[in-house]
């Protein structure tokens, strides 16, 4: 099993043990947002957040469809007066025209602010409640870049699937199994991620064609060549490509590679098409709110059931750690989407509204994370040009690596603090 699966087993079997024993246990409320104010002093743009704990978070620039910067936090709650902001959106001030926040996902918030200009967050601070305002206030100072230094911004900061579980007092007569193999102060040594390759299409199946004449199947299949070279190079990786030649692959087959090889990412390799010749640009797609109840109905119909290594497991515990699994399956698809996008943007055009839901069959297996990414527009003549010359294509290649790399980084990080804090 996958260590971080194992690590969510872990936490999943405490919790239920104790719901299962009649322990009550209470929930930790999320943090609030109360206040987001922004202001200019002649040098900078200062944003002033006020919440009831401090703030870790993630940081990156867009400069597609508009100038954003964005934070991405564990879930908050979203406690503004009507007068700092409405319906979601704030005024700004300075280099900042307006900020907009939402829930990004069943487990992140995000922070957007729409720019004048381009900004990047210089500095920030933190300062401790008083008896008068008894909330943090998270201080963060912009300072005006060029372009290029705007652009350069890349995600960082927290692992934002990490999740923090409520303490909860544990009744010793449960039996909680310990799913870490080993002492549980020590971290298990990392082992090579698994990384399923899938070029789309294949065989009888051409994909979509450009004007030029370049077909979609033999596109996608040169860039999965490539990526697996790259990602082979770094000794991190074992890579798993669903077709290697000019072959047909159904769908199942597909999901079944993946999960045989107990994938840790599934990423689907395609090139678009549309109407107007005028469209162009990367996009990325995971699995929708439609397809996330698609996915419990082929769980179910194909028999995808997931090894629980908890012994023994009654039918309605493993249905509930099932859904768990299936929760940060999806978590973890659209953690590396959001990589992913800034990579894509810095090497060539992206979509508008560049991370995307579907109900896209490959993006099914409940235990894989998965995106399918559409490399471009062979319908659009400079998308086509790109993406047929060797250089185009490796160039895009070498930032899905890049954002692989990222991911993993991440993801070892997190079971790392995990265990050194005793998990």
């Amino acid at each position: 099993m996958k260590p971080y699966l194992r690590t969510l087993m872990a936490v999943a079997s405490l919790l239920t043990a104790v719901v299962f024993s009649g322990v009550a246990a209470t929930a930790q409320s999320g943090i609030e947002v109360r206040d987001v104010r922004v202001g200019f002093d002649g040098d900078r743009t200062r944003v002033v957040i006020d919440a009831t704990a401090d703030l870790d978070y993630s940081q990156f620039a867009l400069s597609t469809g508009g100038l954003r910067y964005v934070l991405d936090f564990d879930r908050l709650v979203w406690a503004l007066p009507d007068h700092a902001a409405h319906q979601g959106e704030g005024r700004g001030a300075g280099g900042i025209q307006r900020f907009r926040y939402a829930h990004n996902s069943e487990t992140t918030s995000r922070l957007v602010f729409d720019l004048d200009e381009p900004l990047v967050l210089e500095s920030s601070y933190t300062m401790e409640p008083t008896r008068q305002n008894g909330v943090y206030r998270i201080v963060l100072d912009f300072r005006p870049v060029d372009l290029g230094t705007f652009r350069s911004v890349r995600p960082s900061g927290p692992w934002s699937g990490e999740t923090d579980v409520a303490d909860v007092e544990v009744d010793t007569a449960a039996r909680v199994p310990d799913l870490r193999g080993g002492r549980g102060d020590i971290a298990p040594v990392p082992e090579r991620h698994v990384v399923v390759i899938d070029p789309g299409h294949g065989g009888r199946d051409p994909g979509t064609q450009g004007g030029a004449g370049t077909i979609e199947k033999s596109v996608v299949l040169r860039g999965a060549l490539i990526l697996r070279d790259i990602l082979e190079q770094t000794g991190r990786y074992e890579v798993v490509l669903t077709r290697d030649s000019d072959d047909y692959i159904d769908h199942d087959r597909r999901i079944e590679i993946a999960r045989a090889a107990e994938a840790d990412i599934f990423i689907s390799l395609h090139a678009d098409a549309a109407g107007s010749r005028s469209v162009a640009g990367a996009s990325v797609y995971t699995l929708s709110t439609a397809g996330d109840a698609r996915m419990e109905q082929m769980r179910e119909r194909m028999g995808w059931n997931i090894p629980m290594e908890i012994d023994p497991v009654d039918p309605a515990t493993q249905d509930i750690l099932e859904n768990l699994v299936e929760r940060e399956t999806l978590t973890r698809s659209a953690a590396f989407a959001d990589i992913l996008i800034p990579e894509l943007e810095a090497v060539g055009p992206i979509l508008r509204n560049t991370h995307r839901q579907a109900n896209f069959y490959v993006l099914l297996a409940p235990d894989v994370p998965a995106v399918l990414l559409e490399v471009g527009f062979l319908t659009n003549s400079n998308d086509e040009r790109r993406l047929s010359s060797g250089q185009g294509l490796t160039r895009a290649m070498q930032a899905v690596g890049r954002a692989i790399d990222t991911y993993f980084d991440r993801e070892e990080q997190a079971l790392a603090r995990y265990y050194s804090n005793g998990g």
